[in-house]
C-alpha cells in the first residue's frame, strides 16, 4: 500500500498525540540517561612535532614526505606495551595496560609532521597526569629506538576544566529526533495494518456499493449517565432526576420549571439515555440532516409503488444498527408514510426498549401462534410510526424467521404500511437475517467508522451476494465531523 503526501499528512495529524508523546518520551529518556547514567569523561592531550634534521631554511618535497612518513613510524613505536608500561610507571596511577591502551588515542594531525596523543578518563586529574607522563616518556622511548629522532612539544597538556562527554544538549535533541522518527514509522505501520474502516473515502474505494448515508458521530457522552423524565400533559410538570448533574435548573415559575443549558431532542420514551438528548446543537443538526439524506437516497433507490420492505443489517454487534433503524423510521414517518419497525432480532431485540413499549406480545408470539399480528403492533409517540417488538425469546429463532408464517405475515403487513423496516441480528454472528433475504426488497448494511473491520464487511457482503440479495448500499455510522463541516452545518442551522 502506498501513501500519498496528503494521506501521510492526514495520518500525522490523526496520530499527533502519539507523535507528541514519543517525542517527549525520547527527549526525557535521553536527557535522564545522559545526565544521570553516563559518567562524564575528561580529555587531556599533547601535540608533538617530528624534526627531520633539516638544517636548511627550506626543505624539498622528498624531505617533507619523509617527515610525514616518520610520524607514522613513531606512532607505531608508541602503540606498544613497553610505552604504556613506562607511562603507568611514570604516572604511578592504578590502571592496567589494557585500560590505558583503550583510554589513549594517538593520531597524526592533518597529514603533517605533528602527531597528537590524547587520554580520556573519568577523572580530570588522572587524564592530566597520564598525558604529562606521555609527554615525558614518548620522546625518550622514540630516541632510544632511533637515536637521530628529534621530538619537540608543540602544545603542552592542560588540566581539563569541563567534561568532554556526554553532550547532554546534543543527546537530548537526538532523543527527540529518534522519538519523532519512530512515532512516524509507527503511525504509518498502524495505518497500514489497521483493517478497520477509516473514513468514507476508504469505504467507497474498497466496495462497489453506494454509501447511502454517512451519520456523524454524536455518541460522545457517557453511557452510564441517565436522566429520568415523567411528562404530565395535564399541568405540564417536568420532573427530572439525574444520576450525574449535567445541566442547570432555572428559576421556578408557578407549576413550571425552566431548564437552562440542556438541549432536548425528540423524546421517544419516558426513560431515555443521556446520549439521546444531551447533544451539541450543531452536531444534532448535522445528524438530522444526515438521516434526511439517507431517507432521500432510500426513496431514490427503491423507486416503485407499494410497500417497501428493507432489512437493516450489520456484520458485527455495536455498529449502531438499532439506532439507525429508529432514526430512519422517524425520518420517513415525518413525510407522511406509514412505517412499521419490525424487530427480527429474536435473541437480543432492542426496539421495545428504545420506544418504551412492552416486549411481548411480539413477533415471535405471532409466528408461533395464531394470534392477530395487529395486537402486537404498538403506536409510538411519532405520527405514522409503529413498532412490533421481538416478543418472547423463542428456542428456534432462525427457523421462525425462515418459516412460511413469516412470509405470510410480511405479505399481510404490506397492505397496511408503506415501509417495513426490519431489524436483524449481526450476520457474522448468526444467520437469521439471511433467511429473510427472499422476502424483502433490499438490504442496507450498517458499518461504524474505526470499529468495523474490512474482513467483516467483505464476509457479510459475500453472504448476501451468495443469496442474490439486493444490497442497496452502506450506511457509515460514527463519521468524524471535522471543523470545516461543522462550520457549514452551523451556517445553515
Amino acid at each position: 500500500m502506498e501513501f500519498s503526501l496528503k494521506e501521510i499528512l492526514e495520518i500525522l495529524v490523526k496520530r499527533f498525540a502519539l507523535i507528541a508523546i514519543c517525542t517527549f518520551g525520547g527527549i526525557c529518556i535521553f536527557f535522564i540517561y545522559s545526565k544521570f547514567m553516563i559518567k562524564p569523561t575528561y580529555v587531556a592531550s599533547v601535540q608533538m612535532y617530528v624534526n627531520s634534521n633539516d638544517t636548511t631554511y627550506s626543505a624539498d618535497l622528498s624531505e617533507l614526505n619523509y617527515a610525514q612518513k616518520i610520524v607514522t613510524t613513531y606512532i607505531n613505536f608508541l602503540q606498544t606495551k613497553v610505552f604504556y608500561k613506562q607511562v603507568l610507571d611514570e604516572s604511578k596511577l592504578n590502571y592496567t595496560l589494557t585500560q590505558l591502551k583503550d583510554m589513549t588515542n594517538i593520531k597524526a594531525v592533518n597529514s603533517t609532521e605533528i602527531f597528537e596523543i590524547s587520554v580520556t578518563a573519568t577523572n580530570a586529574s588522572d587524564a592530566y597526569i597520564l598525558v604529562q607522563a606521555v609527554q615525558e616518556v614518548a620522546p625518550v622511548l622514540i630516541k632510544s629506538i632511533k637515536d637521530t629522532a628529534q621530538i619537540s612539544v608543540v602544545d603542552p597538556p592542560a588540566l581539563p576544566t569541563s567534561p568532554s562527554s556526554p553532550n547532554i544538549l546534543m543527546n537530548t535533541l537526538v532523543g527527540g529526533m529518534i522519538g519523532v522518527v519512530l512515532s512516524i514509522v509507527a503511525s504509518l505501520l498502524l495505518e497500514l495494518f489497521d483493517q478497520n474502516v477509516k473514513n468514507q473515502d476508504d469505504l467507497s474505494k474498497r466496495y462497489q456499493l453506494p454509501i447511502l448515508g454517512a451519520i456523524p458521530n454524536f455518541n460522545s457522552t457517557k453511557k452510564n449517565s441517565e436522566r429520568f423524565f415523567i411528562f404530565q400533559k395535564q399541568n405540564f410538570h417536568l420532573w427530572y432526576k439525574f444520576k450525574k448533574k449535567i445541566g442547570k435548573v432555572g428559576r421556578r415559575k408557578g407549576n413550571k420549571y425552566e431548564l437552562k443549558k440542556v438541549v432536548f431532542s425528540d423524546l421517544i420514551q419516558n426513560k431515555v439515555k443521556q446520549n439521546d438528548i444531551n447533544k451539541n446543537i450543531k452536531t444534532d443538526f448535522a445528524v438530522t440532516e444526515a438521516y434526511k439524506a439517507l431517507r432521500s437516497n432510500l426513496n431514490f433507490t427503491l423507486r416503485f409503488d407499494g410497500c417497501k420492505k428493507i432489512i437493516i443489517s450489520s456484520a458485527v454487534p455495536e455498529e449502531g444498527k438499532s439506532t439507525t433503524i429508529t432514526n430512519i423510521g422517524i425520518s420517513i414517518a415525518q413525510t407522511g408514510d406509514r412505517v412499521l419497525l419490525l424487530d427480527c432480532d429474536l435473541r437480543k431485540g432492542r426496539l421495545h426498549g428504545l420506544f418504551n413499549v412492552p416486549i411481548r406480545p411480539g413477533l415471535s408470539d405471532v409466528l408461533s401462534s395464531s394470534m392477530d399480528p395487529m395486537k402486537s403492533i404498538y403506536k409510538t409517540t411519532y405520527e405514522n410510526l409503529y413498532v412490533m417488538p421481538m416478543g418472547t425469546i423463542p428456542p428456534n429463532p432462525s427457523e421462525l424467521l425462515a418459516s412460511i408464517q413469516m412470509e405470510e405475515l410480511l405479505n399481510k403487513l404490506s397492505n397496511e404500511y408503506e415501509y417495513i423496516i426490519i431489524d436483524t441480528p449481526p450476520v457474522k454472528v448468526v444467520s437469521d437475517a439471511l433467511n429473510l433475504v427472499k422476502m424483502v426488497d433490499g438490504v442496507l448494511l450498517v458499518v461504524r467508522e474505526g470499529v468495523t473491520s474490512h474482513p467483516c464487511i467483505s464476509s457479510a457482503i459475500t453472504k448476501y451476494q451468495f443469496l442474490n440479495a439486493n444490497i442497496l448500499g452502506l450506511v457509515l455510522n460514527g463519521m468524524a465531523l471535522n471543523q470545516e463541516e461543522k462550520s457549514k452545518y452551523h451556517y445553515y442551522s
